[in-house]
């Protein structure tokens, strides 16, 4: 009785707090933190490889950090690729309109081929700006998959689909992204157009944020796990 009521909440502060130290400890060099993300999503999904639940929401964080990785390493910068994406983008406001997050994707695709156009005119070396529009078209999409989840799960997979907390914190990350790469976005506009070169608190923000939420996401992830693994364990 008593291990069934304070080992939950022991595990929660025992990994979180092992968490947080492990994201403060690999700041600043991404290739171990995302070693380290991979190997526990990795590893959460092997031990809830039997939950259909966990390990579908699983499958979208690693579908959404391969596309990310194959879009920085293999996205070229060029006015073919800009236009592409840039048409791609308004494709998924129509087709996201329900969501909110895809009025800031239009502002950025308005603003973006703006100042793309602009640039040329006047013969700017344009910065990357379009890489941003490029993770938050991705993050649109990823909120959009998963709202369908339970339903795709529960078509094609199994009946037993249904929503757990590691949606919600994954739809809500999404967000967060979205708003802090749009805010850097912003501020290329102001250093690249308006002459405030001093205009760097997003950017330089930005690695921490992102740190962040990626180590909240590790602890969700960790957490929904046990959360459904731990029952069993205590019949067994």
């Amino acid at each position: 009785m008593i291990l069934r009521a304070y080992l939950p909440k022991f595990l929660t502060a025992l990994f979180g707090g092992l968490f947080v130290a492990a994201s403060i400890f690999t700041f600043g060099n991404a290739l171990v933190f995302d070693r380290l993300f991979l190997g526990v999503i990795l590893f959460t999904a092997i031990l809830c490889r039997k939950d259909v639940n966990v390990l579908s929401v699983i499958a979208i964080i690693f579908l959404q950090h391969i596309i990310e990785e194959f879009a920085w390493l293999y996205l070229p910068s060029s006015y073919l690729i800009k236009g592409l994406v840039y048409i791609t983008g308004f494709w998924l406001v129509y087709y996201f309109w329900y969501d909110w997050t895809s009025k800031i994707l239009l502002l950025c695709l308005i603003l973006g081929i703006s100042t793309e156009v602009y640039w040329y005119v006047i013969g700017y070396e344009p910065p990357q700006t379009f890489w941003y529009v490029c993770i938050i078209m991705i993050c649109i999409s990823i909120r959009h998959l998963v709202f369908l989840r339970v339903s795709m799960v529960e078509s094609y997979i199994s009946p037993k689909a249904k929503s757990i907390n590691l949606d919600w914190v994954l739809y809500k990350i999404n967000a967060v992204i979205i708003i802090a790469q749009t805010t850097v976005l912003f501020e290329y506009y102001l250093r690249h157009i308006f002459g405030f070169k001093n205009a760097l608190f997003a950017y330089e923000a930005l690695p921490y944020i992102i740190h962040a939420l990626s180590t909240l996401l590790i602890w969700t992830t960790f957490n929904e796990s046990y959360k459904q693994l731990f029952p069993q364990l205590i019949k067994a």
